[in-house]
């Protein structure tokens, strides 16, 4: 006995794209990653008078209020507190010996770091082993010179945590 289902599906073209589409969907929502993962950035403290916190990634940096991060609740959701945002020009560059940013919504505005020391705190490395893929975290201490050419203008020296993440796309 046929069912109402297909029945409906054999009258309506659409429901069948539809249903194609969702089986499509699904399928590719199971299928595992099969591609690897690099992540990288540092986190330190600018030298300034209001000595904000400085994190940056792969693709930005923010600024914040350190206020904002260690001090009581209430100062953290003043409206006044400023918060800068700024764009990384070259995602792909890794943790260089120079990396350049543009602020957000004020490209004119740029800063760049220049590293001036660096220390291996920490490297682990996990071959692949039951696991298709190999893992390595490595930690650093880092020194670099900021220049900017807007409202964190420096140029500083600041200090930063930093790690290099890197899991490999899976061996077959």
């Amino acid at each position: 006995m046929p069912s109402p289902m297909s029945a409906v599906a054999r009258a309506c073209p659409a429901i069948r794209i539809l249903q194609g589409l969702i089986a499509v969907a699904l399928i590719a929502m199971a299928s595992p990653s099969t591609a690897g993962q690099w992540r990288y950035g540092c986190r330190g403290v600018l030298p300034s008078d209001d000595a904000p916190v400085v994190v940056f990634s792969r693709s930005s940096l923010v600024i914040l209020p350190k206020a904002w991060l260690n001090g009581p609740l209430l100062t953290a959701v003043n409206d006044d507190l400023q918060i800068a945002k700024f764009e990384a020009i070259d995602i792909n560059s890794g943790l260089d010996k120079k990396m350049e940013f543009k602020r957000e919504g004020e490209p004119e505005e740029k800063l760049t770091l220049t590293e001036i020391s660096s220390k291996t705190t920490s490297d682990v490395y996990r071959p692949p082993g039951r696991l298709p893929r190999s893992e390595e975290t490595t930690q650093y201490r880092k020194v670099f010179r900021w220049v900017g050419n807007g409202a964190f203008a420096g140029p500083y020296e600041i200090k930063m945590d930093c790690i290099n993440y890197e899991l490999s796309a899976p061996q077959r």
